[in-house]
């Protein structure tokens, strides 16, 4: 049986991607740089994959499965926060907010499922791990000058954004 913990975790984990669709979406549309579109889709069709693997659990435990408003005024707020910051700081900003507060969170959802007696809870929990740690490689990739910053994201999409030939990863 799922523990009240998990399910509060998971709509956290569920509230999150929200967040993160709602950032990313907002620094998308105050760029029209093609390096930082791609990055920023790519980011972006991630937390809507991200979303949409969650959903299923979220509606199966009964949790409120519509966008919560504050979540994603959350995203807007902190990315129109790094408005007038370099390319790089923005980034260097996206890999604090994940050490400190994703990955504790995403990784932590394993620990609240025992998975023989729930394999399914414990794939999504391991998935969602995953998932935050696949976001911040790219971010580190980006904050260190490395080609193809999103080549993380090639084998972890199922809708890819971009191939790696379009992408660089120059400071603008």
């Amino acid at each position: 049986m799922i523990s009240g913990e998990f399910k509060e975790n998971l709509l956290n984990v569920y509230r999150g991607e929200q967040f993160g669709e709602a950032f990313y979406a907002t620094l998308l549309a105050e760029t029209d740089d093609e390096n930082e579109v791609v990055i920023l889709a790519a980011l972006l069709q991630l937390e809507t994959e991200g979303k949409a693997r969650v959903r299923p659990f979220i509606v199966k435990y009964g949790l409120p499965a519509y966008d919560n408003p504050n979540s994603i005024a959350g995203g807007v707020e902190t990315a129109r926060g790094l408005e007038n910051e370099s390319w790089r700081n923005k980034f260097e900003a996206m890999a604090a907010i994940i050490r400190e507060q994703g990955l504790p969170q995403y990784e932590g959802l394993l620990e609240k499922v025992i998975p023989e007696e729930e394999p399914e809870a414990a794939e999504l929990a391991e998935f969602v791990a995953a998932h935050e740690r696949v976001i911040l490689e790219v971010c580190e990739n980006v904050v260190n000058g490395t080609p193809n910053p999103t080549s993380p994201l090639d084998d972890f999409l199922h809708f890819p954004i971009a191939s790696r030939t379009r992408l660089s990863n120059e400071e603008n």
